[in-house]
């Protein structure tokens, strides 16, 4: 059984700085988007069922750069970016990182071994397109896990948020249609960035480090429990 992480806030890691509201009474205050093809008022938001696809499983992924839920309306035939103001207690967060992260979205995209979560928020990298030009290679077995590590490190994509059970923590919604050179730009950048990664990630892939585990040993451990 794989044990999981602090979720006290001993272990929160140094994530991608995101627009911070005032804290109050140990509550996590910010403010997340949503990229869409629909606006997504808060009575209105849906749940998927337990059997879909998701990094971290099913619920409702919000962002902590408005960028990053630009790119995720990019291919659909809507482009619109949700903007919530989230509050919710830090012991209801549980950040993922590092092997628990890793054991998390294998565990949910491969479905190859279950996991129980505790808390109702999740929170952890984002797993995107740009991802995807390390992520298979680990799923694959061609490197291991302190690479894959590495290249999350080197994307620099920011955090989502998973809402599990409910939506109470969101407030004040609002929204914008992304179109004409706002759209445009947010194609170009998603293109240019990924372009001038793939070099980067190429040569962390191509340098095996001492002592790493690879998919085999993630398979091998069975389901993951949060601790």
């Amino acid at each position: 059984m794989s044990k999981g992480i602090d979720t006290k806030g001993s272990n929160v890691p140094s994530f991608e700085k995101a627009k911070i509201l005032p804290v109050q009474d140990d509550a996590i205050r910010l403010k997340l988007y949503h990229g869409s093809e629909e606006v997504r008022e808060i009575d209105d938001i849906r749940f998927p069922g337990p059997y879909s696809k998701y990094d971290f499983g099913p619920g409702f992924y919000l962002a902590e750069s408005r960028r990053s839920a630009e790119e995720w309306t990019l291919g659909k035939t809507g482009h619109i970016v949700n903007e919530y103001d989230f509050c919710a207690p830090k012991s209801d967060i549980l950040y993922l990182t590092g092997e628990a992260w890793i054991r998390v979205v294998v565990g949910f995209r491969l479905r190859k071994y279950r996991v129980f979560f505790k808390s109702p928020v999740i929170c952890g990298f984002i797993a995107n397109d740009r991802m995807d030009i390390s992520l298979p290679f680990f799923m694959r077995g061609e490197i291991g896990d302190q690479r894959l590590l590495q290249c999350l490190d080197y994307c620099k994509l920011g955090n989502q948020y998973l809402l599990r059970q409910g939506t109470e923590c969101l407030s004040n919604h609002s929204y914008k249609v992304l179109k004409g050179i706002e759209l445009q730009r947010a194609v170009e950048r998603k293109g240019a960035r990924r372009r001038e990664m793939e070099e980067g990630l190429l040569k962390i892939r191509r340098q095996p480090i001492a002592g790493e585990k690879y998919i085999e040993d993630y398979l091998n451990k069975g389901d993951y429990h949060e601790v």
